[in-house]
């Protein structure tokens, strides 16, 4: 299959989050984005979530091009669904490459992979997804960002350091960020979430949908809702550990069934923990609206790890 030499689609989270193309070819696409604090999570760790965005375009710009090609002219395109699997740990800098490549593509629908690594070209995480065209009239493709865009970009929260969370169970971490006690970190402060109830195994949050969020379509960015999906599943794998436990998201699904206004009203999201065995827990997350539509489902996998006898 051939696909036609393209730029990543430029729209306002991309833009927030500084990703750039890198080089393109007749089989693949290639994007790249720094890492550093400002994407951190609680404990001061990059996550799936630090990548949720940079995982949403490099799948979705090759196999956009590819129902394109397929097509014979431009066709709106939103991912359908979504799968991330961590390999190596996540640098807490420095740049990431990603390049996508395109598996399948029909009428309707376009399959891609992709494959990311660190600066020292070790691959920190594999990605797989599928994108459907639609026919959505696109209304954002401004080269700077409005006023206002810039302006819903919260200013940076802090993170607790590892001396701050040692004397607490995984628990008392998320109640503590909760009451406010301890941060919610960079990355859900950028997301706007607010943790509202947390018990072991479960939390429940909100988050309100601003201006820099949205794709081209008006609604929130599908990597944007995957940012969210594993802010909330990493919290609910954080209440499992006990003092000084710890836990890392291997992987994360997800199903994206709507999109919500970006800007809009606030939405709830859910993360409850199916399973929890002594090394692995299986998370299940949605997100949805005041009226009930289910925005998105996801599924994760979080390693749990007993505290160092050091």
């Amino acid at each position: 299959m051939t696909i036609s030499t393209q730029t990543v689609p430029l729209d306002r989270p991309v833009t927030v989050m500084g990703i750039t193309p890198e080089a393109f070819s007749s089989d693949s696409t290639q994007i790249a984005q720094t890492l550093g604090p400002r994407l951190f999570d609680h404990r001061g760790v990059t996550t799936i979530g630090s990548l949720g965005v940079f995982t949403d375009v490099v799948i979705g710009a090759p196999a956009a091009a590819a129902l394109r090609d397929r097509a014979g002219e431009p066709v709106g395109t939103v991912l359908a669904q979504l799968s991330v699997s961590a390999a190596n740990r996540f640098p807490a800098g420095g740049r990431i490459v990603g390049t996508g490549r395109v598996l399948h593509t029909d009428d309707a629908t376009s399959l891609a992979e992709a494959e990311i690594v660190d600066e020292s070209d070790i691959l920190v995480a594999h990605v797989v997804g599928r994108a459907m065209s639609v026919g959505r009239a696109r209304i954002d493709d401004a080269e700077t960002l409005p006023d206002a865009v810039t302006q819903s970009v919260p200013e940076p929260e802090p993170w607790d350091g590892p001396e701050s969370l040692s004397g607490r169970s995984g628990l008392g971490i998320v109640e503590g960020i909760a009451d406010g006690t301890i941060s919610r970190g960079p990355l859900a402060a950028l997301l706007g979430l607010r943790v509202q109830h947390s018990e072991r195994g479960r939390v429940d949050a909100r988050v309100t949908p601003a201006e820099w969020m949205a794709n081209r379509y008006g609604s929130i960015h599908g990597g944007v809702l995957v940012s969210i999906a594993d802010t909330i599943a990493g919290l609910a794998a954080q209440t499992l550990p006990e003092q000084g436990g710890q836990y890392r998201i291997l992987n994360l699904g997800i199903d994206y069934l709507r999109s919500p206004d970006a800007p809009g009203p606030d939405v709830r999201t859910q993360a409850e923990v199916v399973r929890a065995g002594r090394r692995l827990a299986t998370i299940e997350a949605r997100l949805t609206g005041e009226d009930g539509t289910v925005f998105f489902r996801a599924h994760a996998n979080a390693q749990l790890f007993a505290a160092s006898s050091d």
